[in-house]
């Protein structure tokens, strides 16, 4: 290694900058380990390279540290209405399925009639907690000439040496399979996970070989005897995510819970995800959750080897996080947020005097029209109040925010106006920083403790406790409940959910509601320092609707 990487530096130092020789060499060593290797002859495969492709590589990776630096690789405090992830972020392949009510069926069902099965009567695969959900075997005749013909280009039937009798792994699953894996790319692909057991030979009495059982690799052969199986994990717990921690890093409230999906209470000051150099450790939403969350029954397919939130939300606040406990929760939820389906609320108070203008205001018809959840308000006198909407666009996108204030707080020192304002806000959109922008920019009243968006002057002396914003309600529609195979499921655990909701959750419930739809309603008690704050300013508080008579 030391030898090639010195004669690569040798051949730069001939026609590049100096230092960037040495920084080529420090690179070599500390990144590009596996090519120096290929380059001393250690590997068998030689990729094809130039040293001036080399060297276009380690200016790019000169760049690219540079900027690091000088960015300090700060992570994101992400979107406060929920940004949405990339589902192939997490999920290996889910963001090609099709999003559906039968996300289920396209992820797992192919090879079975239930989401939920019966481990007992199923095979063990490799390694353990996989288990064999289908195979096929090639038929004693292999396949028929016409079929490759059908499924394969002359020129893929060439390159790849296709012959009735003598396939490839991913040429045997587009034939035996071919609702599942419908592309070269798929097969390969899921063979490359460990998807997929090779068994050369017939069954004995319907059972697996282990001794002639091996996980398929692409380039095996399949000959006619031989059996392709599809295989999923069904992980019994998350203890092999933790193991080497005793305790949690930090409390995470799990506020609701089921095989598919958890929401729990992020805690204010904590990052959902970490930046993928580090720099939180363990103190991150995503490493906490392997203790917190308990695993899926066994027998429930695709579960993924960590509980994985679906969504962000900003550092600074708190309240309900959504997240997902197999690959088709995953890509459901996902698509929810993705179209805006999940809906949330979140109480904020906010520097000054929050005015609600006749001009911007809307009824709850017309607010529900808009798409945001208004509930059900069993308050006469608050359903008859009217709503405020901002529709100000953000970096040329459109944003839409709902909301109304709640109550108001008076004579408070270092305040505009010497006012607080507590509202209610409901966004309709999903920008970054919305809420804290749209009170800040339209509303004139940025939240109480936001250093971004205060504006500095007295409103310093109010941050000491970070800003006032919560995600403390929220709607959104059960990600397997709702699907094709979730249905039959739902109709017989309904009694028992609805119950377990009922005798340990007031604030949580699932229902049915009259369009079919399962939905799971939550709502949390808002944080610490908003109840020390309001019965710190209570004498001089006043309800919204008493104070909304000015304006109107």
């Amino acid at each position: 290694l030391n030898s090639a990487g010195a004669t690569i530096s040798v051949i730069l130092l001939l026609c590049m900058h100096r230092s960037l020789a040495f920084s080529s060499l420090r690179i070599l060593r500390n990144q590009y380990r596996p090519l120096g290797q290929v380059i001393g002859g250690r590997f068998s495969h030689k990729p094809a390279f130039t040293c001036r492709n080399l060297a276009n590589t380690f200016t790019m990776d000169a760049a690219t540290n540079k900027q690091e630096e000088e960015e300090d690789i700060p992570f994101t405090d992400d979107d406060d209405v929920g940004e949405v992830l990339d589902v192939e972020e997490v999920v290996e392949g889910a963001a090609t399925a099709d999003y559906s009510n039968n996300t289920y069926k396209e992820l797992t069902s192919k090879f079975t009639t239930e989401d939920s099965l019966d481990i007992d009567t199923l095979q063990k695969g490799i390694p353990d907690k996989f288990y064999i959900l289908s195979h096929a075997s090639m038929p004693s005749g292999g396949f028929s000439m016409s079929d490759i013909q059908q499924a394969f280009s002359p020129e893929e039937i060439q390159r790849l040496k296709l012959q009735p009798e003598n396939v490839t792994v991913p040429a045997a699953l587009i034939l035996l399979f071919p609702d599942h894996f419908t592309t070269q790319t798929r097969a390969r692909k899921e063979s490359r996970k460990r998807k997929i057991l090779l068994h050369k030979g017939t069954l004995t009495d319907g059972k697996f070989d282990r001794d002639k059982l091996k996980i398929a690799k692409v380039g095996d052969r399949v000959v006619p005897g031989f059996i392709l199986a599809v295989q999923a994990r069904m992980e019994q717990n998350y203890s092999e995510s933790a193991n080497h921690h005793k305790e949690a890093p930090f409390h995470l409230p799990v506020v609701y819970e089921d095989d598919y999906f958890a929401l729990v209470n992020k805690p204010e000051g904590i990052v959902v995800f970490g930046p993928k150099g580090g720099g939180y450790g363990r103190m991150t939403v995503k490493s906490c959750l392997p203790w917190v969350i308990s695993p899926p029954k066994l027998g429930v397919v695709s579960v993924l080897r960590r509980p994985t939130p679906v969504h962000r939300i900003d550092r600074g606040t708190s309240g309900l996080l959504v997240v997902a406990k197999t690959k088709p929760a995953m890509v459901e939820l996902s698509r929810m947020f993705k179209e805006r389906k999940a809906k949330k609320t979140y109480t904020a108070i906010v520097n000054g005097d929050i005015l609600e203008p006749k001009d911007t205001s809307i009824s709850n018809e017309e607010a529900e029209k808009l798409g945001v959840c208004i509930g059900d308000d069993d308050d006469v006198e608050s359903r008859k109040r009217k709503w405020q909407v901002i529709d100000n666009e953000l970096e040329d996108q459109n944003a839409v925010t709902v909301w109304r204030r709640v109550k108001q707080y008076t004579g408070i020192e270092n305040a505009r106006n010497n006012t607080l304002s507590m509202v209610e806000l409901k966004p309709k959109t999903g920008r970054y920083h919305q809420l804290r922008r749209h009170m800040a920019w339209t509303g004139n009243c940025p939240l109480l403790g936001d250093k971004t968006y205060d504006g500095g002057g007295p409103a310093r002396l109010l941050r000491e406790n970070g800003f006032y914003l919560c995600s403390n309600k929220i709607v959104i529609e059960h990600p397997f409940y709702n699907s094709s195979q979730g249905r039959s499921m739902w109709e017989k655990v309904k009694e028992v959910e609805i119950k377990k909701c009922n005798d340990h959750k007031e604030n949580i419930r699932i229902a049915e509601e009259s369009d079919g739809r399962v939905l799971v309603y939550a709502e949390i008690d808002l944080p610490s320092k908003f109840n020390e704050l309001t019965e710190l300013m209570g004498e001089n508080s006043s309800a919204a609707a008493e104070c909304n008579d000015e304006v109107a």
